[in-house]
């Protein structure tokens, strides 16, 4: 058994929030859990479905403040404090909570935000990955909370905030003055495309699509793109350039952000799903999973914390929205069920 080690970090603990509480609450990347769509998610060349992944994800340049271990040779274990290895802002707006009720700006689709300041509270994540994945002859549409977990130690979640919007499309900054007469901004979004989920959900630092401070870890100017992150399904997640260093289309793209193609980690090919340059609508982030997942999987993602906002209510997800230039409808199904988007 081959095993590849980083810094130990502490264990996830299950008991950080309740999960019937989260279920009730509408969430960053608010598409029902289980909804599923039809179609074909790109070609089987390259590395066949089922074949082991092991020795690409082995190649990764994953965090300091993880640790990956490979237990089998297709299964993938990725234990991380939840914060990145990353900067962070000092502040950043959010939906009003506990203390912060001062409205300071609005998001374009009217979302209410506070100042607050960075929570930079660690949320321990371990997930257990299938890195032999295989197409489903159905895609799963991405659940709220997290979709996948990136080599800076923080988690990807979907394109949508707590709105219903993607939240790329929503970034709103402030600048002030701090109570030292320092001056300061504040944005709904950071320079890394992350922010951290209310305190009420976690405080769980995320990315709602790419981010140049993972790919300037490790991406070379004029370069391809390296691996930088896994989903839920196992599948590997990458930047949005080929291994020729050219911008990848979202024309290019099926309908989950995936392709497959050689990267420096599978030089003979591999799917993979990828997060495009520059895109801000529901494409900046993995619209579905091409692979299996199962509805214990998203539970146990879900724990890891969800974005909520006001609109908030017992009982119910997002309503069914469907935005000019997405691809995807998002549904008020109960995460887990099976159906049409």
């Amino acid at each position: 058994m081959k095993q590849f080690l980083l810094k130990q970090v502490r264990p996830f603990r299950t008991s950080m929030l309740p999960l019937l509480f989260l279920l009730g609450l509408v969430a960053c990347g608010g598409g029902s859990g289980g909804s599923s769509t039809s179609g074909s998610s790109g070609t089987n060349s390259g590395i066949s479905s089922g074949t082991s992944l092991a020795a690409g994800y082995q190649q990764a340049k994953w965090g300091a403040n993880m640790t990956v271990t490979f237990p089998t040779s297709c299964t993938m274990t990725v234990i991380s404090n939840g914060l990145p290895n990353h900067a962070m802002s000092a502040y950043y707006l959010r939906p009003a909570s506990g203390n912060y009720t001062t409205v300071v700006a609005t998001t374009p689709d009217g979302l209410a935000l506070t100042i607050q300041p960075n929570p930079n509270t660690p949320s321990p994540i371990s997930t257990t990955y299938n890195i032999c994945p295989t197409k489903a002859t159905t895609t799963t549409v991405t659940n709220m909370g997290s979709i996948g977990t990136m080599i800076s130690g923080a988690a990807l979640f979907n394109a949508y905030d707590g709105t219903g919007s993607p939240a790329m499309s929503q970034n709103v900054s402030v600048n002030f003055t701090d109570s030292s007469g320092n001056p300061q901004t504040a944005s709904f979004l950071d320079n890394c495309n992350g922010h951290a989920t209310p305190a009420q959900a976690g405080n769980t630092y995320h990315y709602h699509g790419l981010s140049s401070c993972i790919t300037a870890l490790v991406d070379n100017t004029g370069g391809p793109s390296h691996l930088i992150g896994v989903a839920l399904d196992g599948f590997p997640v990458y930047g949005g350039r080929d291994m020729n260093g050219n911008v990848i289309k979202v024309s290019q793209l099926d309908q989950c952000n995936g392709i497959t193609s050689p990267t420096p980690e599978f030089p003979t090919g591999v799917y993979h799903y990828v997060l495009p340059e520059g895109v801000t609508n529901g494409q900046s982030s993995i619209g579905c999973y091409s692979g299996t997942v199962t509805s214990a999987q998203i539970a146990r993602a879900q724990i890891n914390g969800i974005c909520v906002s006001k609109l908030a209510s017992a009982g119910s997800l997002l309503n069914r929205i469907t935005k000019k230039g997405d691809k995807l409808a998002y549904s008020s199904q109960p995460v887990g069920t099976k159906g049409a988007s």
